[in-house]
């Protein structure tokens, strides 16, 4: 599969944190995202199936700009689009050019088959599966932690107030 994808954002700003979800994709992050599956689409790009090897070339549009951040932002945006899951890559050869009038990622990327859509439609069942899984669990997570907050004194005046008032009362400190 070869695609030729616009010049992807900084790794910088395409993450942004989240009051409790974490980082979550940014505004910039999303609107890559979209750009990059349109250009899939009128590739009449599939996924790749199984391990994953990706050649990439990479054409900046100044002479600034670490590799290895556009290479974190293409994988993402490539997920579910030219392979399942970015954890599917096992190897990945890059290079960084410089082209100031047309910045661009030309990727190519191969694997023994693609999926079918059996496959990619099992992935995304058992990948949304396991999301509500981990939000099952940090829910618990969280609400534990309050219920265990309103057991415990706040402080240390609180805990000796409260074990004068025990002995005062005839409990033990």
């Amino acid at each position: 599969m070869r695609l030729t994808l616009p010049y992807p954002p900084s790794a910088n700003t395409y993450w942004k944190p989240s009051k409790g979800r974490g980082l979550v994709p940014s505004d910039e992050a999303k609107a890559y995202k979209a750009d990059v599956a349109r250009v899939a689409a009128l590739a009449k790009a599939r996924p790749l199936f199984g391990a994953v090897q990706v050649v990439v070339t990479v054409y900046r549009p100044r002479a600034s700009g670490d590799l290895d951040n556009t290479l974190k932002v293409l994988n993402d945006a490539l997920n579910g689009l030219a392979w399942l899951d970015d954890e599917q890559v096992v190897r990945i050869l890059a290079v960084r050019e410089d082209d100031k009038r047309a910045p661009r990622a030309e990727v190519h990327a191969t694997a023994a088959r693609f999926a079918t859509p059996e496959e990619a439609a099992a992935h995304l069942r058992a990948k949304a599966e396991r999301a509500a899984k981990a939000r099952a669990t940090r829910n618990r997570n969280r609400a534990a932690k309050a219920r265990s907050a309103l057991r415990m004194p706040k402080s240390l005046a609180d805990l000796a107030s409260s074990a004068t008032y025990r002995k005062g009362k005839g409990g033990t400190p």
